[in-house]
């Protein structure tokens, strides 16, 4: 049996614990739904059929297009690379290699569930995942440049899991190069 001490640390815990949970947002933030829901639910139409492909002497200006295309996306509060988001990279590596004179930028982006300031932080550590696996992958680091979007730059205004899905993900924008 617990003491009446014992008790009353455990309750006053709980209830700093609740306050800290409801009083520290901004704005709320709206957990994922409870069902699962399919990875084709999550991922927009156009993510599904941009791929990275790296013509034979492709110019420059293909690799803006190149990039453009690689958008690659986020599970909700996460900045970990998933599979799909790998197999982009390395191609997106390809084409880097093949235009060693290339500078891009990735921008990280969130949905809006949190705040301004968590969802700026998050968006600079999700591009910056990105960078690192370039990075790894062999890509001079001075070559990428990294920048957060934060919540500012959605692609879909919608309060739904798969706008928010759509929204959580790191854009690639040709620097220099052509």
């Amino acid at each position: 049996m617990r003491s009446k001490r014992e008790s009353s640390k455990s309750f006053m815990l709980l209830g700093v614990a609740f306050v800290g949970i409801t009083g520290c947002a901004h704005r709320p933030v709206t957990p994922p739904s409870e069902a699962p829901v399919s990875r084709a639910a999550t991922t927009p139409a156009s993510v599904e059929s941009a791929r990275v492909v790296v013509p034979q002497g492709s110019a420059p200006d293909d690799l803006a297009a190149l990039l453009e295309q690689c958008i690659i996306h986020f599970d909700f509060d996460a900045k970990r690379l998933n599979s799909e988001s790998l197999v982009r990279l390395d191609r997106l590596a390809q084409a880097l290699r093949a235009h060693p004179e290339a500078k891009i930028q990735v921008t990280g982006n969130c949905d809006d569930r949190g705040t301004e300031e968590y969802n700026f932080a998050l968006g600079q550590e999700r591009a910056a995942a990105a960078k690192r696996y370039l990075v790894d992958l062999g890509i001079a680091s001075s070559r990428i440049e990294v920048v957060s979007g934060g919540e500012e730059r959605p692609v879909d205004r919608r309060e739904a899991e798969d706008a928010w899905a759509a929204n959580r993900r790191d854009e690639f924008s040709l620097l220099a190069g052509h």
